[in-house]
């Protein structure tokens, strides 16, 4: 069996001597430059990292694919991939707490007046009155949370501490932990958006959440609401929702994800006070390599063995 780790920026290569060690009769190998990937994917059994069509139509003997990502929008796009018998895993759960904490990060950022704050020190101005007035607290507001899974429940967790009320809808509701206060199926969105001071996007993006947050979902928001996408971009609806913001139909946004990336250098959102963009960087972590070399390994494990479903894998059909 040979195993190949793709060239990436996790240094999921430094997992190579360990498994080499658990599994003497598999051959690993690590391919650093993108130019040698379709030559050392042709013969490979297992593939570790990003990969597009024409690297997939070159792995000719591959049984499995494994997703340094939590998102795996990017392999699913690939038709011949979602129609084969090729198994596909995802590093779901890898970045919840990082995406969770930036969430956070970038709520506070508006309401602590952080954002203001920087502008102020740029320009060596003592804004005390402008940046105070406009402060408010988290405290006895609603968090929205649309999508209510690894990544939704480590926000819903961290909102809970600042005495926020909790509510979230996902396709498959579930159990409710004691830090939510509801959570429902998607045919409560428009409750949860109507109830929402920050709607949290959490969900995969699929044919059916793509666009899912519009211009009928939008006029249902508070006028000083703020949408916060998190997981992919392409969920919300970016024009209208600039539409909303220049016309003060909606409060802020504070985004990690766009429909394009990167944005366009003509997007209005650059120029737009009330949004924050920061350029998909909300998984970043010191832990990220170790995160994904963890459910890998043990995902080898089961693999040699014969023992499925693997952890994290995909419904392919589903998206997610």
């Amino acid at each position: 069996m040979k195993i190949l780790v793709g060239p990436n920026h996790m240094k999921l290569e430094d997992g190579i001597p360990e498994f080499e060690k658990t599994y003497p009769d598999v051959e690993f190998i690590h391919c650093a430059k993108p130019e040698d990937a379709p030559r050392l994917i042709a013969d490979a059994d297992v593939y570790i990292g990003w990969l597009n069509r024409d690297l997939f139509l070159a792995a000719k003997n591959i049984k499995w694919i494994q997703s340094p990502s939590s998102g795996v929008d990017y392999f699913v796009s690939i038709p011949e991939l979602v129609e084969s018998d090729v198994l596909l895993t995802s590093a779901s759960g890898t970045h919840a707490a990082c995406v969770a904490e930036s969430a956070i990060a970038m709520i506070l950022a508006f309401t602590r007046g952080i954002k203001d704050s920087i502008l102020a020190q740029q320009h060596k101005e003592w804004a005390i009155g402008k940046i105070r007035s406009k402060m408010v607290e988290l405290t006895n507001s609603t968090m929205g949370i649309v999508g209510f899974g690894n990544i939704g429940r480590e926000i819903a967790k961290r909102g809970s501490a600042f005495d926020m009320r909790i509510i979230a809808v996902d396709l498959y509701p579930g159990d409710k932990p004691d830090y939510v206060s509801e959570v429902w199926g998607f045919d409560r969105l428009d409750d949860l958006l109507r109830a929402s001071d920050y709607l949290l996007i959490a969900v995969p993006r699929t044919p059916e959440t793509r666009g899912m947050i519009g211009a009928e979902q939008i006029a249902l928001m508070k006028p000083t609401a703020m949408i916060v996408p998190m997981s992919r971009g392409g969920i919300v609806d970016e024009a209208t929702m600039a539409t909303a913001l220049r016309e003060e139909r909606l409060g802020a946004a504070a985004m990690d994800v766009f429909a394009t990336e990167p944005l366009p250098e003509d997007s209005e959102l650059w120029e737009m006070e009330n949004v924050l963009i920061a350029p998909h960087v909300s998984g970043g972590t010191q832990f990220e390599g170790q995160y994904v070399l963890e459910i890998f390994g043990e995902n080898i494990g089961r693999f040699v063995r014969g023992e499925l479903p693997l952890r994290n894998q995909v419904d392919k059909s589903a998206g997610f």
